[in-house]
């Protein structure tokens, strides 16, 4: 075996060692095409291939990309938020979009918990949760001290804040699903 092939066979051993997180069928046909590039490479000259070497990175940091994108694509897949939130979180660090993405589901998430407390509070506490109109801006949300005015909406206060709630859900919910789809499209290129 010689040195080039060496290199090639080491690097592809530590690749597939590197993608265990991934189910074996996709682990074998992403180790078969990189070692498919890298052979193709050596086909070019020993230049060519490390060329392609350095250009692919150890073989350990290629895995992890592979593995975050397989992970955000299984996040994708799924109904619930919370393991798109941890995909999105871990490639936060090499995405500023990913970063926004998380931070704007975030606080949209909690508006929804909000809007949720509000709606459910009313009805056990209504003196102390609805919408005041003041003269020096109006008030809103669950207070302790509700002001002396009278509170404006009522029961009505119930659909409004379920729908305020259901809306950011829905909304965090698409920001976080949108980037996800846009990062791993931007992967693919």
């Amino acid at each position: 075996m010689t040195e080039p092939t060496r290199m090639i066979a080491d690097y592809v051993r530590r690749l597939r060692w590197s993608l265990q997180a991934i189910p074996s069928e996709d682990r074998t046909g992403i180790v078969r095409e990189i070692e498919s590039h890298l052979t193709d490479s050596l086909a070019a000259g020993p230049d060519r291939l490390d060329a392609s070497l350095s250009a692919l990175g150890s073989p350990h940091a290629l895995a992890a990309r592979f593995v975050q994108e397989y992970r955000l694509a299984g996040a994708l897949a799924e109904d619930r938020p919370a393991p798109l939130i941890g995909a999105m979180l871990v490639r936060s660090g090499r995405s500023v979009a990913a970063f926004g993405a998380v931070l704007a589901a975030m606080l949209l998430y909690l508006f929804a918990f909000c809007f949720a407390a509000v709606a459910v509070t009313k009805p056990l506490l209504p003196a102390h949760v609805g919408l005041w109109s003041l003269p020096q801006g109006g008030a809103f949300g669950i207070l302790t001290d509700p002001p002396a005015a009278p509170e404006v909406m009522g029961l009505w206060i119930l659909p409004v804040a379920l729908a305020g709630a259901l809306g950011c859900y829905a909304l965090a919910t698409l920001v976080l699903r949108g980037t996800g789809r846009h990062l791993l499209g931007r992967a693919a290129i």
